[in-house]
């Protein structure tokens, strides 16, 4: 039994070692944390893990956990507060038809944002090959969301089109039931 030297390399979302904000490496295989990390390009494309690495600086963990609880609490309060808000406005405007003219304006705009993040996060897995990489994944993302959006949307044809089919059957036969036609004078 022989025993082998083994090298294992960890990207880290493509912003460490051969990714596309990559700084000198040394023959370790270590990132260099030189300037790149300083820049502001850096600092603005990363700035949640940069808001995130000063606050973990400035805090105890039980600190750091607690704010990061708070956080997220206030952010799904408020999300629950506008779908709140929002999902009671044909009840106070008297308008169902209005209220789901809204919700389909914010479905639409919920789809959209959807496609740009199955981009992003497609990018962020292809990252840690590089530009080509991100490029990739971030088309490959975007693609497999329009891929569920399309199905989704195409359940919805397959039902409207069902309950169609069922709504003129019942009335066709209620009219045959209650022997509507011009000869019974029950035409109005």
């Amino acid at each position: 039994m022989a025993l082998h030297n083994l090298k294992i390399i960890v990207y880290d979302g493509g912003k460490a070692g051969d990714g596309i904000f990559s700084g000198s490496s040394n023959d370790k295989g270590e990132s260099g944390t030189g300037d790149n990390k300083k820049s502001l390009l850096y600092k603005v494309l990363n700035y949640n893990s940069t808001i995130r690495n000063k606050v973990k600086q400035s805090t105890s963990p039980t600190t750091f956990f607690a704010v990061q609880q708070g956080v997220s609490l206030a952010v799904q309060t408020g999300r629950e507060a506008i779908n709140y808000f929002v999902s009671d406005i044909g009840r106070a405007n008297g308008d169902s038809n209005y209220q789901a003219i809204v919700n389909r304006k914010i479905e639409k705009a919920t789809d959209v944002l959807s496609i740009g993040q199955g981009a992003l996060s497609g990018a962020a897995a292809g990252a840690m090959a590089g530009p080509v990489g991100a490029a990739v994944g971030a088309a490959v993302g975007a693609i497999s969301s329009g891929i569920s959006l399309g199905f989704k949307y195409a359940e919805r044809e397959r039902e409207y089109q069902h309950t169609m089919f069922k709504e003129n059957t019942s009335q066709a036969y209620q009219l045959a039931r209650a022997n509507y036609s011009a000869y019974t004078g029950r035409v109005r």
